[in-house]
This record gives C-alpha cells, sequence and structure tokens, in this order.
C-alpha cells in the first residue's frame, strides 16, 4: 500500500527541557552525536543502536535526551547521525502550527504559522524523498555494520527510528540484529513489513492518523505468521502520532506514552543485543 501524505502531526509537539550529555563526531563521513552509557564507553557495552530521527533531526533536544537515557539505562553506545546533512525541519513549527495538548498558542498565531509551515514540509520532503535519504542511511549502516564485524568484541547492532525515521529503521533490516520502530510515517505495509527478518518491536498510538488501527491490524496479522521471528506491537491508548518524541511530559497520559515507549526500546535491546 503507497504511504500517507504528510500530516500536521508530523511537524506537532512540544519540546522537552534537560542537558543533553553527549558528543559531536564525524562517524562514517556523518556528523553523530553520540551517547555513552555511566562507564564513559571505556568499559564493555551491551552493543551500539542508531537512532533514525524525525523530520526535526539529531539536534532535536528531545532525542539527544532519549539516545542519553538508552545508553544509561541499557548499557549501550548510541549513535545518532545527520541523515538530513544539516537540512532538518525548522523547529519553530513545533508547539505553534500544530501544538500538541497543553501547547496551545493563540489562534492567530496557528493561523499565520500553518499558512508558512506547511508549504515548507513538503518541500522538505521532496528534497529527503527515498531516493535521496535512503542511499546516505544505508551506506552508514553497512559501513557501521562492517566496522562492527572487524573489531574484536564489536558487539551487536540496533536500529531505532521516530516517524519519518521509523520507516527506514524497518529498511535497514538486512544490517542490524533487532529493530524498534516508533509511529511510523509512509510504511509501506504489506511489503515493507513482510520483507523483515530481524526481531521487531513497534510503538503505535491508537490515533495515529499516518498509521491508523487498520494498518496496525494488518502488521500484526503479518508478524503473527512469521513463526520464529520475536515481535511485539505495542499500542499507546490515546496517544497521537509523535507521542515517543515530542508529547507533552506535563500531562500525566502523555508522559505514560513518553516513559512507556522509552522502557520498550530499552528492554528491546536488552533482550536482542546484550
Amino acid at each position: 500500500m503507497a504511504p500517507e501524505l504528510p500530516s500536521s502531526c508530523c511537524i506537532r509537539g512540544s519540546l522537552h527541557t534537560g542537558t543533553p550529555t553527549g558528543t559531536e563526531e564525524t562517524i562514517h563521513k556523518l556528523p553523530t552525536y553520540v551517547a555513552q552509557p555511566d562507564n564513559g564507553g571505556s568499559g564493555s557495552t551491551n552493543g551500539t543502536i542508531v537512532v533514525l530521527p524525525d523530520t526535526f533531526g539529531w539536534d532535536l533536544i528531545n532525542l539527544r535526551l532519549l539516545a542519553d537515557s538508552y545508553a544509561k539505562r541499557g548499557n549501550f553506545r548510541v549513535l545518532m547521525p545527520d541523515v538530513h546533512f544539516g537540512d532538518s525541519f525548522s523547529k519553530d513549527s513545533l508547539d505553534v502550527a500544530f501544538p500538541l495538548k497543553g501547547y496551545e498558542p493563540p489562534w492567530y498565531k496557528r493561523i499565520w504559522s500553518m499558512a508558512f509551515a506547511f508549504p515548507k514540509f513538503l518541500i522538505w520532503f521532496w528534497s529527503h524523498r527515498e531516493s535521496v535519504s535512503r542511499p546516505i542511511i544505508t551506506n552508514f549502516m553497512k559501513d557501521l555494520r562492517d566496522e562492527l564485524n572487524s573489531t574484536p568484541g564489536g558487539g551487536k547492532l540496533g536500529v531505532i527510528g521516530f516517524c519519518w525515521g521509523g520507516r527506514y529503521a524497518v529498511l535497514m533490516d538486512p544490517y542490524v540484529d533487532a529493530i524498534y520502530s516508533a509511529h511510523p510515517s509512509f510504511l509501506q505495509v504489506p511489503a515493507e513489513v513482510e520483507a523483515v527478518t530481524k526481531p521487531i518491536s513497534f510503538a503505535v498510538g491508537e490515533k495515529d492518523m499516518v498509521l491508523p488501527m487498520k494498518q496496525v491490524e494488518k502488521i500484526k496479522g503479518i508478524l503473527k505468521k512469521k513463526e520464529g521471528l520475536d515481535s511485539e506491537v505495542v499500542v499507546y491508548e490515546g496517544m497521537e502520532h509523535s507521542f515517543a518524541v515530542r508529547g507533552n511530559p506535563a500531562i500525566e497520559a502523555a508522559k505514560k506514552g513518553l516513559e512507556g515507549s522509552e522502557t520498550q526500546a530499552v528492554e528491546w535491546f536488552i533482550k536482542h543485543l546484550a
């Protein structure tokens, strides 16, 4: 099935607060945010995880804080490359054009922002279409896989994707040992799910308009038929698209979605990478 058109859900949400503790390095030709476990990377880890961001990119504070948490909670090395080549979607669109509950600006500000943000969003998607983005991500993952294979004790490799990056996480199946995809955008069901061969975990929102429940049920049915493949599809009640990254932590229900999906990812990779 063809992917859905871009939705306002993809450019709504909240910016979180905190201080990222990772570093920025160039890894396999891409600027990359690197989060290390509490030992600072000086000891053994439970493997490496690559985070493929949503449209807001590798420098979104929400994702950097998540990467830090994954590293510390699961004893992983976490890498988040700039797969947008410095051209992630503007953070100014968050909380203004399409706010989540609890972040509503004045109506006139929303109308003004919507008039300018959505056309830019469509242009961004064309600039970062599959024929452009997939080779960038694939080359990074292949090079990283080769690096780990050639390094004694290099360990296993996992991939996490959110929204825009959620589909690409699924497509990186040939290069990884396990996959976690949160509210993926443009995922082609059934074809891209049927092609999965590695343990895969989905985190989806009950009210996600980009990946509606009809599609989620198809995903469940496909994975159920894959005997011997460890998989799970966790549906978060009442959650909308982007809840695992940009939910409002000041709202209890949204906070549960944020925390639950984070724990889901950590436990999945401890199970399959450690």
